[in-house]
């Protein structure tokens, strides 16, 4: 990230929130909140990773969505570098979905999340007119996770560092498994839970795009989307403890 900052002197540069946009326009302030964030959502594309297909799916709606709002703010080397890695997941989803013949694991994520997070950095310093929500809409379903993870393992007095099973893609699959299934047949539930997350995660892209330009819509949108998720997760727990009771 920092590499990514001195070549091309670019970072988020504001967040369109009021105050925060203040500090934001300071390169001591903006830089490293700028790389910290990026980081995080990097890390956030290895965290999905957990089923077949399930973050190259996402990874090739974020390059599509992205690409949709290149082509309306006119950043023709963007819209061209986005294209090249879709060509690039594309060609790996084959193999990758529905059996898993090749996983994208840590190296694959961490680079397909590093390229598209910095790329959008890129796009909003380059363009005035995207709002940094409809960005967040892009992204939303990586972070979302995340956050989610945070908070769970903070409410739990959990490690933060260790890996737990209770994603939201566990929870799909392992509810396919108890329900309807069977435990032996994850190799069926695996694929089946990512096509019915991948909607789920596509939903916040297409609004993204379609009101990248309007902050106001776009920021209650993605409060409406982080409440959805999280009432969503609860609900899926709540569902399949009663499951495990009886």
């Amino acid at each position: 990230g920092v590499a990514f900052v001195v070549a091309f002197g670019q970072w988020l540069p504001r967040l369109d929130i009021p105050i925060a946009d203040i500090g934001m326009a300071v390169p001591l302030i903006g830089i490293p909140l700028t790389v910290l964030a990026c980081a995080g959502v990097t890390h956030a594309f290895n965290l999905i990773d957990g089923l077949n297909g399930l973050c190259t799916f996402v990874s090739i709606g974020v390059c599509a969505a992205l690409m949709a709002i290149c082509a309306q703010v006119g950043l023709l080397a963007h819209f061209q570098a986005l294209g090249l890695l879709l060509a690039a997941l594309a060609g790996f989803l084959v193999v990758n979905f529905p059996f898993g013949r090749i996983f994208m694991g840590d190296a694959g994520a961490y680079v397909v999340g590093h390229i598209l997070v910095w790329t959008s950095v890129s796009i909003v310093w380059n363009s005035p007119n995207v709002s940094a929500f409809a960005i967040l809409l892009i992204f939303f379903w990586p972070i979302a996770d995340t956050l989610l993870a945070i908070w769970r393992r903070t409410v739990s007095g959990a490690d933060m560092t260790r890996p737990d099973r209770l994603h939201f893609h566990q929870l799909a699959m392992r509810g396919l498994e108890i329900t309807i299934l069977g435990r032996r047949a994850r190799h069926i539930a695996n694929p089946l839970a990512t096509a019915m997350i991948v909607p789920l995660a596509l939903a916040p892209m297409f609004v993204g795009v379609l009101f990248y330009d309007n902050v106001t819509a776009t920021a209650e949108l993605s409060a409406l989307a982080f409440a959805c998720f999280f009432l969503m997760y609860a609900a899926g727990m709540r569902w399949s403890r009663r499951r495990r009771r009886r």
